[in-house]
């Protein structure tokens, strides 16, 4: 879907938006990784602080409180975990390498349903 143009000394990248020069393109996807990866750390340092907040108020308030933040901790982290192997495997399986395809797959399949809805009703008819 994307190809290659050069004017003057700049490159610039054909997307079906637009053009959009190649050098911003490289700056985008830099900061995306950079905000993305601070994201990722603020949430997890987070997580962690009151990972510990937990486990101070459950070991110092007695045995009640032990039991019953337990089950509700113990579902989070089991989602959360099938989330990370959820999000791991779509990764590892390429799932987020062309996420524009689809739609347009999805689109020729609806041309191509409905070609054969029409084509069965004029061999109907």
């Amino acid at each position: 879907m994307t190809r290659k143009e050069t004017h003057s000394s700049r490159t610039w990248q054909v997307v079906p938006g637009g053009k959009v020069p190649r050098d911003y393109s490289r700056a985008r996807n830099l900061f995306l990784w950079i905000f993305s990866i601070a994201m990722i750390v603020t949430a997890g340092t987070a997580f962690v602080f009151k990972l510990i907040e937990f486990v101070y108020t459950a070991l110092n308030s007695g045995p009640g409180a032990l039991s019953s933040f337990l089950i509700p901790v113990l579902t989070y982290l089991l989602v959360a975990a099938g989330f990370a192997c959820l999000f791991l495997w779509a990764y590892v399986t390429g799932q987020f390498k062309d996420v524009e395809g689809p739609k347009y797959r999805m689109l020729e399949l609806n041309e191509e349903w409905e070609r054969r809805q029409q084509a069965a009703r004029n061999a109907q008819e």
